[in-house]
C-alpha cells in the first residue's frame, strides 16, 4: 500500500515506536538517581587515617599532599602515606614535609617481591593507622577543599562500617574518561545503596582498621595483582553498614591519565569482576539498558528507513518524532547528570558518548582476550 495511509501495520509499529521511545531514556544510570546522602553527623566525631598509597608518582604527592595535611578537622587526624622503598623522588617529597604533625610514612620493603605491592601497601597502612577509621585513595586524587574531611567524616556513625565515595578525573581529562566513569559509577553507587555493595571504579573508600585486622585483610585475594578497592567493598561492604556519601563536599578528583592507563584500568576491571561475589544486579541491568537503547534506535532508524522506501509517510513522521523524542529525553537526562556531578560536559556530548559505550564494551573485552592473564597474578604466592 502505497501514499498516506493508516493500516493495522502503520498503528502498531507507530505506537511501538512512539512507546519505546519515551521507556528506553528512562532504562538509563542517569534518569535513576541516588537517594542524597549528607552525612547523619556522629554523635562524637572520631579521628580518622587519611591513608595514602603511592605508586610512583611523586609529583603528584608532591601537588596533593598539602590539601590532606590541611583539612580543618577539630576531632583530629594523621596522614599515612606508604611508597616503595627505592622510590627516592618519593622519598624526597615526603621528606619536604617531615616537619608536619600530622603525617607518618612508611615503605613496602624492596624484598616483597612475589605479592601484590598494592595490597601489602594498604595492609602496612591500615596496621599503622591509630584510629580506627581509614580513608583509603590515592595520591591523584584531590579535595576540593580544606571542608572535605569533615563532610565526609559526617557519615562515620556507629552503625556504618564502611562510606563509599565518588571520584571522577579532573576536567582536563578526556570526556569519554570522565563520561564512562560517572555512567559506571551511578550503578555501582545505587546498588550499594540498595544494600548491594559489588566493587568500585572511585579511588575512594573508608572502612574500619578494626573490621579489616579482624577478617584478615586482603588473605584471600594475595595472588590477584589488581583489585585493591573492589576486593575491600566486596569483602567488607556486603554485610551491611555500608553508606554512600554523595555531596559534593565529599568528592574527589583525580589527575587526567594516559590513553594506555586508562585503558588497562577497564581492563583490570573486566578481570577482577570474574572473582566477586554478587554483581548480577549491576550486570544484568547494565545489559538491559545498553541492548534496549541500541534497539531502539535500531527500530526508529530502520523502520523510518522502510518508511520511506516503502512510501508510508505516516509512520516515516512518526519514526522521525521518535527519534527526536529519544535524542531530547537521553540528552536532558545526560544534562542533569553532567550539572549533578560536574563533570564540565556539555548536554550535547551525551548521546554521542552514550553511543561510544558499546564500541568501549567491544574494545575492553578484545583486549582482555588478548592480554597476558599472568599480568592480573602476583607470581609465585
Amino acid at each position: 500500500m502505497t501514499g498516506i495511509s493508516i493500516d493495522l501495520l502503520t498503528l502498531v509499529l507507530s505506537g511501538a515506536l512512539l512507546l519505546s521511545a519515551l521507556l528506553t531514556p528512562m532504562m538509563s544510570p542517569f534518569f535513576r538517581r541516588l537517594k542524597k546522602s549528607e552525612g547523619q553527623g556522629a554523635i562524637s566525631p572520631p579521628s580518622v587515617t587519611i591513608l595514602l598509597i603511592s605508586s610512583g608518582d611523586h609529583q603528584a604527592l608532591d601537588e596533593h599532599l598539602p590539601l590532606y595535611l590541611t583539612q580543618d578537622y577539630p576531632p583530629g587526624y594523621e596522614v599515612v602515606v606508604v611508597a616503595e622503598k627505592a622510590d627516592l623522588d618519593t622519598e624526597n617529597v615526603l621528606k619536604r614535609y617531615d616537619s608536619s604533625p600530622l603525617l607518618y610514612h612508611t615503605f613496602v620493603p624492596e624484598t616483597s617481591r612475589y605479592m601484590s605491592k598494592n595490597k601489602l601497601a594498604i595492609t602496612l597502612g591500615v596496621k599503622a593507622a591509630k584510629n580506627d577509621w581509614v580513608i583509603l585513595t590515592d595520591p591523584r586524587c584531590k579535595p576540593a577543599d580544606s571542608h572535605w574531611l569533615s563532610s565526609l567524616a559526617g557519615h562515620f556513625t556507629n552503625s556504618c562500617h564502611m562510606v563509599l565515595g565518588y571520584s571522577n578525573y579532573t576536567t582536563e581529562a578526556k570526556a569519554f574518561h570522565r563520561f564512562e566513569q560517572l555512567h559506571t559509577a551511578l550503578y555501582l553507587l545505587r546498588d550499594a545503596q540498595s544494600g548491594i555493595a559489588y566493587r568500585t571504579n572511585s579511588l575512594h573508600v573508608s572502612f574500619r582498621k578494626s573490621d579489616f585486622l579482624e577478617r584478615q585483610g586482603f588473605l584471600e585475594y594475595l595472588k590477584y595483582s589488581i583489585g585493591e578497592y573492589d576486593f575491600l567493598v566486596n569483602k567488607y561492604g556486603r554485610d551491611g553498614g555500608t553508606v554512600v556519601a554523595t555531596s559534593p563536599s565529599t568528592w574527589l578528583w583525580e589527575n587526567p591519565i594516559h590513553r594506555k592507563s586508562w585503558q588497562n584500568r577497564q581492563v583490570y576491571h573486566h578481570e577482577v569482576g570474574k572473582h566477586l561475589e554478587g554483581g548480577a544486579n549491576v550486570r544484568i541491568t547494565h545489559f538491559l539498558d545498553q541492548l534496549l537503547m541500541n534497539l531502539n534506535y535500531l527500530a526508529e532508524i530502520g523502520i523510518g528507513i522502510w518508511a520511506g522506501l516503502t512510501m508510508r509517510w505516516v509512520l516515516l513522521g512518526v519514526a522521525v518524532a521518535a527519534l527526536l523524542i529519544t535524542l531530547t529525553l537521553r540528552t536532558l537526562n545526560g544534562k542533569k547528570a553532567f550539572k549533578q556531578f560536574q563533570t564540565g560536559l556539555a548536554s550535547w556530548r551525551v548521546v554521542p558518548l552514550e553511543l561510544g559505550l558499546l564500541r568501549h564494551t567491544f574494545l575492553t573485552r578484545m583486549r582482555y582476550e588478548y592480554a597476558d592473564k599472568n599480568d592480573f597474578i602476583s607470581h609465585k604466592v
